[in-house]
């Protein structure tokens, strides 16, 4: 379950189910994601769903990712079993 995001339009916008403005092309990937993150039991668990996953350090804490595009990534850590500071990123 997701616990919390980084940003608050990005959290509006998944629970109003409305797009976001300057990604309008992607939101439903963006959405399909989420909903995948918000039903993960495991950090891992949205690895095995087809998307593009992957993981890294950062700094000392353990973050996950699901490439939406070829430059943008949803971002997640993961504590007490939920995901937390849900993050919507541009990869160059």
């Amino acid at each position: 379950m997701i616990k919390s995001f980084q940003g608050a339009n990005l959290e509006k916008a998944w629970r109003l189910n409305s797009p976001l403005s300057h990604k309008t092309l992607i939101t439903e990937e963006i959405f399909d994601v989420l909903d995948v993150i918000d039903a993960a039991g495991a950090p891992r668990d949205p690895a095995f769903t087809g998307f593009r996953f992957d993981e890294w350090m950062e700094g000392t804490q353990q973050r996950y990712g699901i490439m939406i595009t070829d430059h943008w990534l949803i971002s997640y850590g993961w504590s007490d079993g939920h995901a937390i500071d849900v993050d919507l990123e541009r990869i160059d």
